[in-house]
């Protein structure tokens, strides 16, 4: 080890090194984690995926704690033998690694770090120093990521993928726009001294479905409509979708097992849905058939799928995925034996987040990384148009939406950073809204009370409301689930806002505000 390095940024190197390695995804990780055995027959941990990315943070590199380091390693190893993988000595000698941390840990306890400065208020980063792209319709194609917080009380009991598309709400009132377990918000948001002017609205949350097995979070929900009645969409981690009627309260059917794992991010639009999933599929679903019927889109892809949105172009719908082997692509549901096309070209990190929506008359993507961009795509023309800026960690939660004849999107971390960007501007910059203690993990966009707002979700277990014109606090949030909501949708019903949430007690929550 270099010693005139960071040690600790060293060991960070080595242990995503050493995930990407065996193939896992952060979100893998995270699942496979609680399946891997304690040496000392102590009770199985499940690593949280900002527990995950703080581990492999080189920028803000930490010394991890030691039940997190072995089951970290203990889950690679596990892995890349069940999966056959040659590591190379360093990487796969198991007391090598326990040699490494022994002296990590020395070396920090020699050196500890001074204590960091207190931030009085949230840091909002300059606009993108990369210079803009003019966004324009498609002519031809041009190819172009710590220690955890010991968690506070929570304030009150109550969080991409996931995705949600303007496209979902045909048949509903006011269009659907996109989308997409610690201690309150950094910052004083959320407390009755910081609320923005509101004409009010009930925070207390409705259970639409209880857990229908253990271990089975609700990874993604989509809102809609079929038939001109709302509809939610449910993917779950035992590989299933499912129908529900938010109204009467009822399953459309059984949960329907087309995938052979999580199904991590669900598009919606009448009368189809497109799922996508950790086995690296994407699902086309006949919405109109009893039960539901299910066709694969093109090939297997080499990594999970951790997003999908849909949109339309030339008069087509198309869905935008982003995945864990570096790619977005478009896809053609009505055309299911073509494999999607990827845009611009391949990148050098996970794609963790997706959402669609237009800009300037043309179909656009914005997608958030592993390595922490969120970029901006034109769908159209295929191609990349710029990184509009960088969060500290990965991006779980993206959501756009239009506010007036602007187009805003918002964007979740692992670093806690919950932002706004101005895709509309002639340089769009990210504005923070907060900086939590803990990591965000869905977002939506929709109108309340006549106002464009943002809902966010995060560990804490917490859903706050912004108002994306002032960059304030809205509200007292929401109100109900005990547990981190894995993915969010937000709508209308009648007239009146309608939200939804799918947590990882696999509970489904539902608001009509």
């Amino acid at each position: 080890m270099d010693e005139t390095a960071d040690p600790r940024a060293e060991f960070a190197r080595r242990l995503q090194t050493l995930r990407e390695s065996a193939g896992l995804s952060i979100r893998r990780l995270e699942i496979e984690s609680s399946r891997t055995p304690r040496r000392r027959d102590e009770e199985r941990i499940r690593l949280k995926r900002s527990t995950i990315a703080d581990m492999v943070s080189q920028s803000r590199p930490v010394r991890p704690e030691p039940a997190n380091f072995e089951v970290f390693v203990d889950t690679c190893l596990r892995i890349a033998a069940e999966q056959e993988l040659p590591l190379p000595a360093a990487l796969g000698d198991r007391q090598a690694w326990d040699e490494a941390y022994r002296r990590l840990r020395d070396h920090t306890d020699r050196h500890p770090r001074p204590p960091a400065p207190t931030r009085s208020s949230p840091r909002v980063e300059p606009p993108s120093a990369e210079p803009a792209q003019t966004l324009v319709p498609a002519t031809a194609g041009a190819a172009s990521v710590g220690a955890e917080v010991a968690p506070r009380r929570p304030l009150v009991t109550r969080r991409q993928v996931i995705l949600a598309t303007p496209l979902a709400l045909v048949s509903v009132a006011a269009p659907l726009l996109i989308r997409q377990v610690g201690g309150p918000a950094e910052s004083g948001a959320g407390t009755s001294t910081d609320i923005a002017g509101h004409d009010g609205y009930d925070p207390a949350g409705s259970l639409l479905c209880p857990p229908i097995s253990p271990d089975n979070p609700v990874w993604s929900v989509a809102f809609g409509a079929l038939h001109g009645e709302p509809v939610v969409v449910v993917g779950r981690a035992d590989g299933t979708v499912q129908l529900w009627d938010p109204l009467m309260r009822t399953a459309r059917g059984i949960p329907l097992k087309h995938h052979a794992k999580p199904v991590f991010s669900v598009g919606l639009s009448s009368p189809i849905a497109v799922s996508a999933s950790v086995d690296g599929t994407l699902r086309v679903w006949d919405l109109t058939a009893d039960p539901p019927t299910s066709t694969q889109i093109g090939d297997r892809l080499g990594g999970g799928i951790n997003g999908v949105a849909l949109g339309r172009v030339r008069g087509a719908t198309v869905a935008v995925s982003g995945s864990d082997d570096h790619t977005v692509r478009v896809w053609h549901p009505a055309f299911p034996a073509t494999t999607g096309m990827v845009l611009g070209e391949r990148l050098d990190t996970e794609i963790t987040s997706v959402a669609t929506s237009t800009l300037h008359g043309t179909t656009i993507a914005v997608s958030g990384g592993a390595d922490g961009a969120v970029r901006l795509w034109d769908v159209e023309a295929e191609r990349a148009v710029q990184v509009l800026g960088k969060h500290e960690a990965a991006v779980w939660a993206m959501a756009v939406g239009t506010m007036g004849d602007r187009t805003v999107a918002v964007s979740g971390s692992d670093d806690g950073e919950f932002r706004s960007w101005d895709l509309s501007a002639p340089k769009p910059g990210g504005r923070t809204l907060n900086r939590f203690r803990v990591a965000v993990k869905s977002a939506a966009v929709g109108v309340l009370n006549g106002r464009t707002v943002a809902i966010s979700g995060s560990d804490d277990s917490q859903i706050r409301i912004w108002d994306l014109a002032t960059g304030q606090p809205y509200g007292q949030g929401l109100t109900g689930p005990e547990k981190g909501a894995m993915s969010i949708a937000m709508g209308d019903i009648g007239g009146r806002a309608f939200v939804v949430s799918g947590h990882w007690d696999g509970t489904i929550w539902t608001w009509l505000l």
